[in-house]
């Protein structure tokens, strides 16, 4: 009798000793479920969030591009006209192609708060797809070698392009870009077309003309990293929704 008592115990024991394990269990599963949603949904926020920084950043970036286009094509106007060529612009033309094309300077400047704040966070591990997590990872990489090439462009125009413009040009009548209203006159009347004879002068808006091809190449590459960050974003944006 005692025996089958014993024996009941026993079973009944481990029957409960079963059902604690199994209990626990399903409540680990439960945490960790809750926990992998938890953090599913942080990556999807966070993903959202980068997606529309690039967005906006491609929009910045493709502006950049345009007035790179539009610089190049400014020096390409004065360059025809330079050295023994038939002048063929007018003071006007000649102070606002020179205004846009060689004093202006482009710079590129991305918004990067939310990855910068990803990043330091640590928070670039919950993201689980590894192409997504490589290219943001690389981004400041490839962005200091756009600016390196920016800051070559800007050191140019401030060492050689400035002081030449004021020595042997009317810097006055060239930012004016023909409005005199906006700025007082130029007390001096010189002949603009003596600076296109001048070689110093080609070989400046030469290098500049180059300098911007070189920027609206690493522009164009840097789209297309961009291009690759946005499409991966939609991708799980899509796949978590």
């Amino acid at each position: 009798m005692e025996k089958n008592k014993t024996g009941k115990y026993l079973k009944y024991a481990i029957g409960e000793i079963v059902l604690v394990v199994i209990g626990i269990l399903i409540a680990l599963q439960i945490n960790n479920w809750n926990e992998n949603r938890k953090i599913n949904k942080e990556e999807l926020q966070l993903i959202e969030s980068l997606h529309k920084e690039f967005t906006y950043n491609k929009n910045e970036l493709e502006r950049s591009i345009k007035r790179a286009q539009l610089i190049q094509k400014s020096c390409e106007t004065i360059l025809n006209n330079t050295g023994n060529r038939e002048m063929k612009l007018s003071k006007i033309e000649s102070d606002s192609l020179i205004n846009w094309g060689l004093t202006s300077i482009i710079t590129y400047d991305p918004s990067n708060g939310i990855l910068e704040n990803i990043i330091s966070s640590g928070k670039i591990q919950i993201i689980k797809n590894e192409k997504l997590k490589n290219l943001l990872s690389s981004w400041n990489g490839f962005l200091n070698d756009v600016k390196e090439d920016e800051t070559w462009a800007v050191n140019e125009r401030n060492q050689f392009i400035f002081p030449f413009l004021y020595k042997n040009s009317n810097y006055t009548s060239i930012t004016s870009d023909g409005k005199q209203n906006s700025q007082i006159a130029s007390g001096f009347d010189a002949d603009y077309k003596e600076v296109y004879k001048l070689l110093e002068f080609e070989n400046l808006v030469n290098s500049t003309r180059i300098w911007n091809r070189k920027n609206e190449r690493n522009y164009k590459n840097l789209k297309r990293s961009i291009d690759e960050i946005i499409a991966l974003c939609q991708q799980e944006i899509s796949l978590k929704k």
